[in-house]
């Protein structure tokens, strides 16, 4: 869905993710804000039409106040997947509730929060729909994103704010150096590795197909305050 002429804020901006969103919504004409903690590594979505590059960081509430206001949509993009459970709870739950707050306050129309289908835990059977009880187990980022989620939902009924919750499963594509590079090269490895009887069932999805969802969710109104899990159907591998 093209977002055209609308003002756009999006975290994460120099990420994987974050990057191929800005990319697209460069070139649907809309105008975006993405937030870089360092503009010097933002050279993927550098010099595109309608995007301007901002200095600013999750966890510092003061640089969201300055650039948030005056935008109509919200992507919040921005996590970290490694460190510790004090180190990923700073950026994935403070920093989703500092965007929430932020996009609150500037009385923006709606927040899209990316979080993960790891919210749900690792064990379980069948098929997996959005109201299944999240168990996110001991995993920090799964821990984290899950607390995240709580955390937005908390400010969004509080302060009347429309969100949607967009869940992908593993995402791949240019740029994505852990599932895309790293899988590649134990391809190529040889013999093939296996764990297990290779059995498992794997959801890798497409980063434009992700990106697809996203912008459905930032103006559809049947998803506000709703959560969307984004994966394959069937799963491909």
């Amino acid at each position: 869905m093209s977002l055209a002429g609308k003002s756009v804020f999006v975290t994460g901006a120099t990420g994987f993710l974050g990057g191929a969103l800005v990319r697209r919504l460069a070139a649907d004409g809309a105008q975006v804000k993405a937030l870089a903690r360092n503009p010097d590594r933002a050279d993927y979505i550098r010099g595109l039409d309608g995007v301007e590059i901002v200095k600013g960081d999750v966890t510092e509430p003061d640089s969201l106040a300055r650039h948030i206001p005056g935008v109509e949509i919200v992507f919040h993009v921005a996590a970290i997947a490694f460190g510790n459970m004090e180190k990923q709870r700073a950026v994935n739950v403070e920093g989703t509730r500092n965007v929430a707050m932020a996009a609150a306050q500037a009385g923006v129309g709606r927040l899209v929060h990316v979080s993960t289908v790891s919210v749900y835990g690792y064990h379980n059977q069948g098929l997996v729909t959005e109201d299944r009880p999240q168990v996110p187990g001991t995993p920090p980022y799964n821990r984290t994103k899950s607390l995240a989620e709580a955390a937005l939902k908390q400010i969004a009924d509080a302060h009347d704010l429309a969100y949607s919750i967009i869940r992908p499963s593993m995402i791949y594509g240019p740029r994505s150096t852990f599932w895309t590079k790293q899988f590649f090269g134990l391809a190529k490895r040889k013999p093939t590795i296996f764990i297990g009887k290779g059995q498992g069932n794997c959801y890798p999805i497409y980063v434009d197909d992700v990106v697809d969802l996203m912008t459905v969710l930032a103006t559809h109104p049947a998803a506000v305050g709703e959560a969307f899990n984004c994966s394959p159907d069937p799963a491909p591998t």
